[in-house]
């Protein structure tokens, strides 16, 4: 049996055959040292920044959702309150039970219904073509 012998730290660190090849030549311990701080330094505040930034993805996100469900509640809220009303009362709005829905949000969001069907007219039953 053939045992190897003792290598010394110098022959096993980096410094002396560099991994990759692409080590810098000629720097001090102190310049080293000074990269390696940089680099961390850089590396925590790219990491940072990526922490921030999700976070406050996450507050708008969740500012959206409570903005969205409170203007529900209040589109729901004044349908209520439309609905509580007599046919009377309604129709002194102009309005009818059916009406109810589509005049909230018309008035919440601004939709403006089609005013009317200029083309041609189709029987909705189309049997009664053949049947003429």
């Amino acid at each position: 049996m053939m045992t190897q012998p003792i290598q010394t730290f110098k022959d096993l660190s980096s410094e002396t055959a560099p991994a990759g090849g692409n080590a810098i030549v000629g720097l001090s311990s102190e310049d080293r040292r000074l990269l390696e701080v940089r680099a961390r330094t850089a590396r925590g505040q790219l990491l940072a920044n990526s922490v921030v930034d999700a976070v406050l993805w996450m507050g708008r996100q969740w500012r959206r959702l409570v903005d969205s469900v409170k203007a529900d509640f209040r589109l729901r809220a004044a349908e209520a309150q439309l609905y509580r009303m007599t046919d009377r009362e309604l129709a002194d709005l102009g309005l009818a039970r059916s009406d109810i829905p589509f005049a909230v949000r018309e008035a919440a969001h601004g939709i403006a219904p089609e005013t009317g069907f200029d083309g041609p007219l189709a029987a909705a039953n189309q049997n009664m073509r053949r049947a003429a």
